[in-house]
């Protein structure tokens, strides 16, 4: 008596994943920062504005010598695509969690000391400590 192998789900590598969907997000809001559109990300590129489209979607995965390029164009950190994915799959963040985030990304683009000395005088003022 032969027994029927159960057929195992197996991931596609090639799917996207919530990590590449929220770095699609990310491309697109820092684009829209920029005033850019679609086709103008595109031309900098060397892609079509359909691919550019699928990245910011979620529909195709960015590989790492396009991020690289994505972010030379859009003028940030490569590190600045992947906010917001940290621990993606574990729990949604909180809205406190979620402001905590963007105000580390604005410090972390601060481009000298007295920016930051000046932020951290807003941030505790508005804290309401002495």
């Amino acid at each position: 008596m032969t027994r029927k192998r159960q057929a195992v789900p197996r991931k596609n590598s090639r799917l996207a994943t919530e990590v590449d969907k929220q770095v699609g997000r990310n491309v697109r809001s820092y684009r829209k920062d920029m005033h850019m559109t679609l086709n103008e990300l595109a031309d900098q590129l060397g892609v079509s504005q359909q691919q550019i489209q699928k990245y910011e979607t979620g529909d195709s995965r960015i590989s790492a010598s396009m991020v690289l390029a994505i972010s030379e164009v859009l003028n940030i950190g490569i590190e600045d695509l992947f906010i917001g994915t940290r621990n993606l799959k574990k729990s949604k963040k909180t809205p406190l969690e979620t402001a905590r985030r963007e105000c580390q990304m604005w410090i972390d683009r601060a481009s000298s000391k007295e920016t930051l000395y000046q932020m951290a005088r807003v941030l505790k003022a508005m804290s309401g400590e002495n």
